[in-house]
């Protein structure tokens, strides 16, 4: 199989392509040369698949665009993309300017920057089959994995950039799902505080109200079932009328907390205190593992 993409202008000129072959599990990535006239096209770098593809196995691929020539393709969280430069910082110390050494990103140098893209194209060949397209969304996952919030937030940590070589990665870690305790850590909790489910080009924080099953914003409607957490740091959105499903909450409760407020305050802690790692520590200590769940306890509703 072959999965191939690019990002041209409005009259088809090359910005940005990459090319993954999974017959050898190598990939191919070019640009437009900066000084050809007309355009000639050339290899930019090329390197091996850290993860060998899989014929009826999964695959994603991002395309993320940092600036108008930095941006770089993700395959299955590994950044197709390597190489950084040196740059000098000035930064201040007791009151005295001092230059620090700091590493950057690599300007990929194309003829053509990212902010006049008009197209981005993907073709697959072979047993490589497209069944998702997300376009504007940096903070987003496979449907498929949507009914597991424990197994989403693992997919969506090995891409984040903190784990994706300095940068290149798809989305800040500040970024955050919040499950329900153990054992019913596969549901989300109904009202999510650290997430970006806009299309927008911040760093923002949003509050919504989530589907506990699938993680999605209620109605799909960010406008009216999301805020800003800079306006409303307390997240006063009405989630408990809309997106709370006492048939999933009410085994936990009875089981750990015995009131629904007592879940809400342990949740808040999670978000305030615990934060991603200090979640799974405590889900392990109570003998987590993904596969396990309400469901498997013998809870039914």
């Amino acid at each position: 199989a072959v999965v191939s993409t690019q990002s041209t202008g409005a009259d088809n000129h090359l910005i940005y392509s990459t090319t993954v072959f999974c017959d050898n599990n190598t990939y191919t990535s070019y640009i437009t040369e900066k000084k050809s006239d007309p355009d000639f096209i050339v290899e930019y770098q090329k390197g091996t698949l850290e993860t060998p593809c899989e014929a009826e196995g999964t695959f994603d691929l991002w395309f993320k665009v940092e600036q108008p020539q930095i941006m770089w393709f993700v395959y299955n969280a590994q950044p197709l993309q390597y190489g950084f430069r040196n740059v000098t910082k000035n930064i201040k110390t007791s009151g005295r300017g001092e230059v620090a050494p700091t590493k950057r990103l690599t300007p990929i140098n194309s003829k053509w920057d990212g902010d006049e893209a008009a197209y981005f194209n993907i073709k697959t060949t072979g047993s490589a089959v497209l069944d998702q397209f997300d376009f504007g969304k940096c903070f987003t996952w496979p449907r498929k994995l949507g009914s597991n919030c424990t197994l989403v937030s693992e997919w969506l940590e090995r891409r984040m950039k903190a784990h994706a070589s300095i940068s290149r990665g798809t989305f800040l870690p500040e970024y955050e799902i919040l499950c329900l305790p153990y054992p019913g850590n596969q549901y989300y909790y109904w009202k999510q505080r650290k997430v970006h489910a806009q299309r927008t080009p911040d760093n923002k924080f949003w509050c919504c109200c989530t589907n506990m099953t699938t993680g999605r914003v209620y109605k799909e409607d960010t406008e009216n079932y999301c805020k800003d957490t800079k306006d409303d740091s307390e997240c006063t959105l009405p989630c408990t009328s809309v997106t709370y499903d006492k048939e999933i909450v009410q085994p936990l409760v009875d089981l750990y907390y015995g009131k629904r407020e007592v879940l809400e305050l342990e949740m808040k802690k999670r978000f305030e205190v615990d934060g991603l790692e200090g979640m799974r520590e405590k889900d392990k200590l109570a003998g987590n593992t993904t596969e396990e769940s309400l469901e498997d306890k013998g809870q039914h509703w």
